[in-house]
């Protein structure tokens, strides 16, 4: 199960800078290249832990400029 997480306008100004569209731009290109280096033929699970890392990382980077 996932626990659903709704945050108020600050909380999410505090977590994506303030910034939820570079987030999402940032969230989603990471994404769909990692969906690119998977085949259909291998395991779901790899993928899912791939999009985690990479999601991961992406949160934890510093913001390009």
């Amino acid at each position: 199960m996932v626990a659903r997480v709704v945050l108020s306008d600050v909380g999410r100004d505090a977590v994506t800078g303030g910034d939820t569209e570079a987030l999402v731009a940032r969230l989603t290109r990471a994404a769909y290249e990692v969906a690119l280096r998977y085949r259909p033929d291998r395991p779901f699970n790899e993928l899912e832990f791939a999009l985690w890392r990479e999601i991961r990382t992406v949160l934890n980077a510093p913001e390009a400029t």
